[in-house]
């Protein structure tokens, strides 16, 4: 599916690069935990993107460091993910998919790998009619925790006030007219691999949460340079499930958070 989007088509094309970087307000643990301090958080992210008429493929990598200040954790906080994904249409199938490798920086460092280490999606919809804006399926991804198999269904349409599209249970976005307005509310979440500082116990975290994002571009991409978005958002029902040294796995609700982003396109 990935090699066809990649294929050269009559149709146009159009290519996107980015980099980002996104910063979380710190969370506060649980008050029950009295030795617990503040998590911090943030995300550095570079990818490229290229859009075709039959759909998109793209490539990314990001890397989060997620510092969990208490107990013996069996990993490093620092998250790495490289992923490959795309969407293809065809009359009235589409398939979307990802594949990717995610683990912490000892893992890649030292090339020690785990079966965990790789991470996949996977959605296949039909629309309800030849023209119809509604579509149905199933997807299978991490985004609610552990790997499960959800029903779909998809809404999109392009009207006056902009382009909508609905993913239930995963996306509500809406893209502005020019542009310029993206908002955005989705479910995230995804998992890493993950070694111990002795590189003894293999293991592997799971971080969820419910995003709501508003962008803004501030400044359109001329030439060589890139367009400037701004984004403001929040965190909700953040969720860390990983394995302690001591204490065995730990499934932690680390709260609400706000958020701000800035993304540079070329």
């Amino acid at each position: 599916m990935l090699t066809a989007l990649a294929l050269p088509v009559a149709a146009h094309t159009s290519d996107d690069f980015y980099l980002l970087y996104r910063q979380w307000q710190p969370y506060d643990w649980p008050v029950d935990e009295p030795s617990a301090t503040e998590v911090t958080r943030s995300q550095r992210g570079v990818g490229w993107r290229r859009e075709v008429t039959r759909g998109d493929i793209g490539l990314d990598y990001d890397y989060q460091p997620l510092r969990i200040r208490t107990g013996e954790p069996a990993h490093n906080g620092h998250l790495h993910r490289l992923t490959v994904d795309g969407q293809w249409q065809h009359r009235r199938f589409r398939v979307q998919a990802r594949a990717g490798v995610a683990g912490t920086s000892n893992m890649f460092k030292y090339r020690d790998f785990h079966s965990d280490v790789i991470t996949g999606r996977v959605a296949l919809l039909r629309s309800v009619g030849r023209h119809s804006p509604v579509s149905l399926g199933i997807g299978g991804d991490h985004r609610f925790g552990s790997f499960r198999w959800l029903p779909r269904l998809r809404w999109e349409d392009t009207s006056k006030t902009g382009h909508w599209l609905v993913d239930l249970p995963v996306l509500l976005r809406w893209q502005g007219p020019g542009n310029r307005w993206v908002f955005r509310v989705g479910r995230d979440g995804d998992r890493w691999a993950t070694l111990d500082k002795a590189r003894a116990v293999e293991s592997s975290l799971y971080l969820r949460e419910w995003r709501a994002e508003l962008s803004y571009r501030i400044r359109p991409g001329r030439d060589a340079w890139p367009a400037l978005e701004l984004g403001i958002g929040a965190s909700a029902d953040t969720r860390v499930r990983y394995q302690d040294l001591q204490a065995g796995t730990q499934d932690v609700r680390l709260g609400d958070a706000l958020l701000g982003s800035i993304k540079l396109n070329w």
